[in-house]
């Protein structure tokens, strides 16, 4: 018989504050993988490299407890094999140039961000003339810690799996047993029962492919000087997919945001930051700075990878001179889905837990009063 032991209920016991630490990523260690990765030979038909985390002890690669964070690279001409698994992936180029089939087939280049939905086939194909280097995120490592992920490698040239016909479990009855006329009941406590087809037969949300190209965003952010005077532009842009309805997301775990501000714009000039429960990761296009997180100060450039805040520890962001261009990625959706979510935008302000009440109010961006 196993052994097992009894221990005092994790919401009973005081909270451990071990949060995962912040780490630098520097862009010369990026590029230096992206070297190795080009002169050696591909794995699993992938030239791909995951950034692992001190705390990433159970053999698991990630950089924040949800996210897997992976480098991946191709040779002009080069193509992965197809695959799709129950993740989900947002991704975004570093350098060069290709093009992803997913569904359809749709050309990206530098500083172009794309998902890649669950359980859809995939596959990417370096179109261009140099090696294409782009950045994947991941949700994998949080199925591998639960035991629920899958993937699978297709065979080559594989577009899509063939669509699954109508599944009834017993034969006819298909048509007597599914989620439009499964029974359901309203108790005298206003709680309600439903059958199991609710569970089973769920109502499919779209949920294709979306593709945000820099050169349609980078017209609403600020990255020239003056740039802040123009009403049209923003520091911060969510990459919104409709799919995530109320969660906000860029896909169902994740979001992304485009933010930043224009050479001269004077930066954050407070001692305090703010803290949310959410785990945040930014890429650095433009620019340089420093963020202080949990304490301690980080030095960054543009071309650097930084976990920027890890859950609910308190981090600002200051800019230098050049003003900066940052992607960050959160997984705030999946905090909003398990209503999880916890904000103080200000030290000594009320901490709301957004989606469950109203939220934060006045702010254009993080730091910033809006009009």
């Amino acid at each position: 018989m196993p052994d097992f032991g009894f221990a005092t209920p994790s919401t009973a016991a005081a909270v451990a504050d071990l949060p995962w630490a912040p780490l630098l990523v520097p862009k010369e260690a990026i590029e230096r993988e992206v070297d190795r990765l080009l002169d050696e030979t591909p794995v699993a038909g992938l030239r791909a490299a995951s950034v692992v985390h001190p705390r990433a002890t159970d053999g698991i690669p990630s950089l924040t407890p949800v996210t897997e964070v992976t480098i991946h690279v191709l040779k002009p001409g080069e193509r992965t094999p197809p695959r799709r698994g129950n993740h989900a992936l947002l991704e975004t180029t570093i350098s060069g140039e290709g093009t992803v089939h997913v569904g359809t087939a749709f050309r990206v280049e530098r500083h172009d961000v794309w998902t890649v939905p669950p359980m859809q086939v995939c596959s990417h194909h370096n179109t261009g003339r140099t090696p294409w280097v782009w950045l994947s995120y991941s949700n994998a490592p949080l199925l591998r810690r639960s035991g629920g992920y899958w993937a699978e490698t297709l065979p080559a040239g594989t577009l899509a799996v063939p669509r699954k016909p109508a599944v009834s479990v017993t034969g006819d009855l298909g048509a007597r047993y599914n989620r439009l006329n499964a029974p359901a009941h309203r108790l005298a406590t206003a709680a309600d029962l439903r059958g199991y087809e609710y569970l089973t037969d769920i109502e499919p949300v779209a949920n294709p492919p979306r593709h945000w190209a820099w050169k349609d965003m980078a017209p609403y952010l600020p990255i020239h000087a003056g740039d802040n005077n123009d009403p049209a532009k923003r520091n911060i842009w969510l990459l919104y997919n409709p799919a995530t309805e109320r969660r906000q997301g860029t896909t169902p775990v994740h979001f992304a945001t485009y933010g930043g501000a224009a050479p001269g714009t004077p930066p954050y000039a407070g001692a305090r930051g703010h803290v949310h429960i959410s785990a945040s990761i930014n890429y650095h296009i433009r620019g340089y700075g420093h963020s202080i997180v949990g304490g301690e100060r980080i030095d960054w450039k543009a071309g650097d990878l930084l976990f920027s805040a890890p859950g609910w520890v308190e981090h600002a962001h200051y800019h230098g001179a050049e003003g900066w261009t940052v992607l960050t990625v959160q997984d705030h959706p999946l905090h909003i889905a398990m209503g999880s979510l916890l904000w103080q935008e200000n030290p000594g302000d009320p901490i709301l837990s957004l989606g469950n009440e109203d939220g934060q109010k006045g702010y254009v961006s993080p730091r910033q009063t809006g009009a």
